[in-house]
């Protein structure tokens, strides 16, 4: 009774505080004047006010369900287009946060940890203070959907994780990984009939969720980087060999694991991962190397994509802060707070300020990019100078004795 008590303490905790970050984080934030400029947003806003009955394009048109969400919002209970994204976008915030706190805490079973990882994550340019200056995106549902996908993997109930990929793929092709590392990361906990069944039926499924959208949707426009077409293949086969793109895609990477970075050594990884049965840590891997696919095929926006890697980040954040002091900690926080200029309003008046404000952009690389790995490694280097050595990690994760 008491720890039922207790929980639900951190819970409640966990909640205010989530709102309290993002009402302050939103009040630092400046909005996107959609009058003025045109990205993918007019696609998802055309598809929130018509439907399907608009010119669309690939592969936004294939993001379908979050701009159908605001068109209900809009049809049934009169709520403005842009109010409808917004709610949408203050709602996601609060479940991804939420969500990290409640997964974190499950995993670890460290209440200072969860909290961390929310904090962090809260922290984060572009899961939460871009989502709420871009509300237009589809992408605010995806991280709190992830979590819940990757919960029911880890409790083996593939029902729910398959039925609940069938809808968030129609949000984010993200949301594809964790039935993906389910199926072959679990594969020596099943029997040969139950796997192989799995695997038929979410094939079959996942054919159905990608392909249907793709051939039932007229897209009039294509701005895919890599598909089956000729070109996309082209882009595929010379994407690797284009060096400032790898260089962002490295720097996004990095930038993003910055509060992991600062605390944690390969060695720290490695202990941590210890602590996991075999199932457990091909899950993270294999999830932690589809996403690395997904971002260097996805597109221009490096930085968005990396922030999918939240999940093994916030298992890393949730055992360092068992083994670290609150000074390493706090240091570290702040870092990340001054790295990812949380306080500041995105430059969105200067196009050029604004692509170098984070850096990691397709293939444009300069001195402010430059200037950014300079800024991220100086971060680095000050969580080495101030760590002490961690002690042995003693708690474990429900999964490591399963």
């Amino acid at each position: 009774m008491m720890d039922a008590i207790r929980k639900g303490r951190h819970v409640f905790g966990a909640a205010i505080l989530s709102t309290l970050l993002i009402v302050a984080i939103g009040a630092l934030t400046n909005s996107l004047d959609i009058q003025k400029y045109s990205w993918d947003f007019r696609y998802y806003i055309a598809m929130a006010q018509n439907g399907f009955n608009t010119p669309l394009a690939s592969p936004f048109a294939y993001r379908y369900l979050t701009p159908f969400i605001v068109y209900g919002l809009n049809h049934i209970f009169g709520i403005s287009i842009e109010n409808g994204f917004r709610s949408i976008a203050y709602l996601g915030a609060f479940l991804q946060l939420v969500g990290i706190f409640l997964f974190t805490y499950w995993f670890t079973r460290s209440t200072k940890g969860a909290y961390l990882a929310l904090v962090i994550t809260a922290f984060s340019l572009y899961n939460v203070k871009f989502l709420l200056f871009d509300i237009y995106r589809p992408d605010h549902l995806a991280y709190a959907l992830i979590l819940l996908q990757t919960y029911f993997a880890f409790e083996r109930k593939f029902l729910p994780l398959f039925l609940i990929t069938l809808i968030a793929s129609q949000i984010r092709e993200f949301n594809l990984i964790p039935l993906i590392a389910y199926l072959f990361a679990f594969t020596h906990e099943r029997d040969r009939s139950t796997f192989i069944r799995e695997m038929i039926i979410s094939s079959i499924g996942l054919a159905l969720a990608i392909g249907l959208p793709r051939i039932l949707i007229p897209a009039a426009e294509n701005f895919q980087f890599a598909d089956l077409s000729t070109g996309g293949i082209l882009r595929i086969v010379i994407a690797p060999f284009i060096l400032s793109r790898d260089m962002n895609f490295i720097y996004s990477l990095l930038a993003y694991l910055l509060p992991t970075l600062m605390l944690i050594s390969i060695k720290d990884v490695k202990s941590i991962a210890a602590k996991f049965n075999v199932e457990a840590r091909s899950f993270l891997m294999i999830y932690s190397g589809l996403v690395l696919i997904f971002s260097f095929l996805g597109g221009t926006d490096f930085y968005r994509f990396s922030t999918y890697l939240f999940l093994p980040q916030a298992i890393l954040l949730g055992f360092i802060s068992q083994t670290f002091t609150n000074l390493e900690i706090s240091i570290m926080t702040i870092a990340v707070f001054i790295f990812n200029r949380i306080w500041l309003p995105f430059p969105i008046s200067y196009g050029d300020v604004y692509l170098d404000f984070y850096g990691a952009f397709a293939t444009r690389f300069n001195l402010a990019s430059l200037s950014r790995i300079i800024e991220c490694s100086v971060f680095v280097v000050i969580g080495f100078l101030v760590k002490r050595r961690p002690s042995i990690i003693k708690s474990r994760p429900p999964l490591a004795t399963q």
